[in-house]
């Protein structure tokens, strides 16, 4: 069962990752996975925001008696991340934290020895699920990804298909505000997989032959429905697994 600590990662950087659709936020967040063919494998996060978006978060949170436990803070803590990744049984091999022109940043890596230590993340959020399984042909896998938990992406998607067949001025009009606050919004999500990628979901680019990466900008989000559904997505590949030793379900 996590520990306090790792829960408290684990919500700050869920509540980083929705800091992207935060007014002003102008955030820039890059994620790498890379699956090795026995499950090991490393994952890299680069996240930068702007100093006074962060303490306006803090701020809040404080004043909704959150604590310490969804403080995005918590991200730039060398010590805590490295503890939060060790309790997950993953190896934190850089973490390097600076101020500079009004921004915060920080750049980590971390490796983790299977596939069920990733699955434990800290650094994929509080409710993020990974899932790893036998693909459609004989030496295939699937890798799927839910950042929000696979209820939420079931929940999202649902909203997002009514919101296509109706129409809400006040949805609407909620919608272009916030929606002029997202540039400069630049989140990247990439899989390193270690074999030929096949297929994958719409929401992805194949970008070499055993990657494929998610680049969220304001550009991507025009409708209620794409906010919806970006908010809560599902990334998914599917890759040859010919002499791989993945612990496939």
């Amino acid at each position: 069962m996590p520990t306090a600590d790792q829960k408290g990662m684990r919500r700050s950087l869920a509540l980083c990752l929705l800091l992207c659709l935060s007014p002003a936020a102008c955030l820039e967040m890059e994620q790498t996975v890379s699956l090795g063919p026995d499950g090991s494998g490393r994952q890299v996060v680069k996240f930068s925001l702007r100093e006074s978006t962060l303490q306006e978060v803090q701020r809040a949170s404080q004043g909704a008696q959150l604590g310490a436990a969804t403080n995005p803070g918590a991200l730039f803590d060398k010590e805590l991340v490295g503890r939060s990744l060790a309790e997950a049984g993953m190896t934190m091999s850089k973490h390097a934290a600076k101020r500079e022109a009004g921004r915060r940043a920080v750049d980590l890596e971390a490796t983790f020895p299977d596939f069920a230590s990733l699955q434990k993340s800290p650094l994929c959020g509080s409710g993020a699920e990974w899932v790893l399984v036998r693909g459609p042909r004989e030496g295939t896998a699937k890798l799927t990804l839910y950042p929000q938990g696979k209820a939420a992406w079931l929940d999202a998607r649902a909203k997002a298909e009514a919101m296509a067949g109706e129409k809400d001025p006040v949805a609407d009009e909620f919608f272009r505000k916030r929606q002029q606050s997202l540039t400069g919004m630049n989140v990247v999500v990439r899989f390193e997989l270690p074999g030929e990628v096949l297929l994958w979901t719409r929401n992805l680019e194949k970008t070499g032959d055993r990657e494929v990466e998610a680049r969220i900008t304001a550009a991507k989000i025009q409708t209620p429905g794409d906010l919806v559904r970006w908010l809560a997505p599902r990334f998914e590949v599917i890759f040859d697994a010919t002499g791989c030793k993945l612990p496939l379900d």
